[in-house]
């Protein structure tokens, strides 16, 4: 006599057949709930429920595995894991360096981070483009940093799709739908297991090394109208222009990233399962593998609404001592005022003539043509008029004598055209504004 089921639902003529939602459904939502596994505690061990988007999942962080076998099954550029988790290839802004005079066309994922803060800052307005200004005083750190991941309420939220899927587990061997039963099993086995084994890697912000007696490593990132001043040692600015965040996982994990192949291969098994034996359950058995996706799609969305980069954003402040105190944000008027700015600002506070520029790599000149590189008599005119004021410039000298040094000549009066001579008092009173500015902004800097 064949066991007689606890439960049984009967649907008369009505079939349902939810094998072509398996696997794909809720994919997108999966692949960004895993990507924001390493920055909370314990969520590597809250992956125990049927999750949705196994195909997606798998084919995605399938490409980790290195060896030629992964290769054919999860065809693909080879990625990183920070790479694939979003935590390191986006291009950085342009870098000019004040002292050391080198550029950088492109920076890395760090810089891309701290211009993205500095164009949400909403500044003080000054009148016109956003310029921001950030003063880094560091200790001396080993370039590479261990980020502890922080504590979250997702821990908590995870019991829920756990229960369900437990619960709707056992109900379907309470039907003796052994199908439903063991493909709902899989799917918390197979995610679980996922869960565990990609987020057992630590998060490393990899700064790089400096010479000792290589300069201070003040510049600018610039891209387009928004232009972040950087002040600090070298070695923090180089984090911040070539630095990255590195996933390191254990040597067994790390060896080719088996073990990510392996349980990316288990998820994509998965769903050939579920194409298989889902239709072969019962209809009440399908209802309960329908409530787990269900359930477990409604907590990967809530993780997928995680907003990773701002997470980023955040750590790169606190893991660089960038509080609010050393981040100020001003919008100008006009390209022209916040050349001058950046001109003064990144100035060195012991050089105040032009002899000490030269050993000191300083050359304002280059900074003012990297934001505007006009050489027609108005424009040259005006840059010479700049110069003046900064070779000379006296500490904290009274406000009104550089401001007499940013006026039109008599000469300067004869010699342009009326519309020249219109350009060039605007542009000087933009330098005007922007010498205002960097004076006030002098005790702030140094302070």
């Amino acid at each position: 006599m064949s066991p007689k089921a606890l439960i049984e639902i009967h649907p008369g003529k009505f079939s349902l057949n939810v094998s072509g939602v398996a696997g794909f459904f809720g994919g997108d939502e999966a692949i960004s709930a895993i990507q924001t596994i390493h920055h909370y505690k314990y969520r590597k061990w809250m992956g125990w429920y049927n999750s949705p988007g196994s195909w997606n999942v798998g084919k995605k962080f399938g490409k980790l595995a290195k060896s030629r076998l992964w290769d054919g099954l999860f065809p693909g550029p080879d990625e990183e894991p920070a790479e694939c988790f979003e935590l390191d290839g986006k291009q950085g802004p342009k870098y000019v360096a004040s002292r050391s005079g080198s550029v950088l066309e492109y920076t890395g994922h760090l810089a891309y981070l701290i211009m993205q803060i500095s164009k949400e800052e909403l500044g003080i307005q000054v009148e016109g483009k956003r310029i921001t200004k950030q003063n880094k005083t560091l200790p001396n750190e080993e370039p590479a940093r261990t980020i502890p991941p922080r504590s979250g309420r997702h821990a908590l939220f995870a019991i829920i799709p756990m229960t369900v899927s437990i619960t709707t587990c056992v109900l379907c061997a309470c039907m003796l739908d052994w199908f439903c039963f063991s493909m709902i099993l899989l799917g918390i086995v197979s995610n679980g297991t996922f869960s565990v084994v990609i987020g057992s890697a630590r998060l490393v912000l990899q700064g790089v090394n400096s010479a000792s007696t290589a300069p201070p490593g003040d510049g600018m990132l610039m891209d387009g109208d928004n232009i972040v001043l950087l002040f600090g040692k070298e070695e923090d600015i180089a984090t911040i222009t070539r630095g990255k965040f590195v996933l390191e996982y254990n040597s067994l994990i790390r060896d080719e990233y088996n073990a990510i192949g392996l349980c990316s291969f288990l998820l994509v098994i998965q769903l050939l399962l579920q194409l298989l034996f889902i239709p072969q359950g019962k209809f009440g058995g399908q209802i309960m593998f329908l409530i787990s996706f269900a359930f477990s799609w409604a907590y990967n969305l809530y993780l997928s609404s995680i907003d990773n980069e701002y997470i980023q954003e955040q750590l790169i402040l606190r893991e660089l001592r960038l509080e609010e105190k050393h981040i100020q944000t001003f919008v100008f008027g006009t390209r022209t005022t916040a050349a001058v700015f950046a001109c003064l600002m990144l100035q060195p506070p012991e050089a105040f003539d032009e002899s000490e520029w030269e050993p000191l790599g300083f050359k304002p000149e280059n900074i003012i043509h990297h934001f505007i590189p006009n050489d027609t008599p108005v424009w040259t005119a005006w840059r010479e008029k700049v110069l003046d004021v900064m070779r000379n410039r006296k500490g904290n000298q009274d406000a009104w004598h550089g401001r007499g040094l940013l006026q039109m000549s008599s000469d300067e009066d004869q010699r342009f055209r009326p519309a020249d001579r219109e350009l060039l008092r605007q542009l000087l009173e933009d330098a005007r504004i922007a010498y205002d500015q960097a004076m006030n902004e002098q005790n702030w800097l140094t302070g």
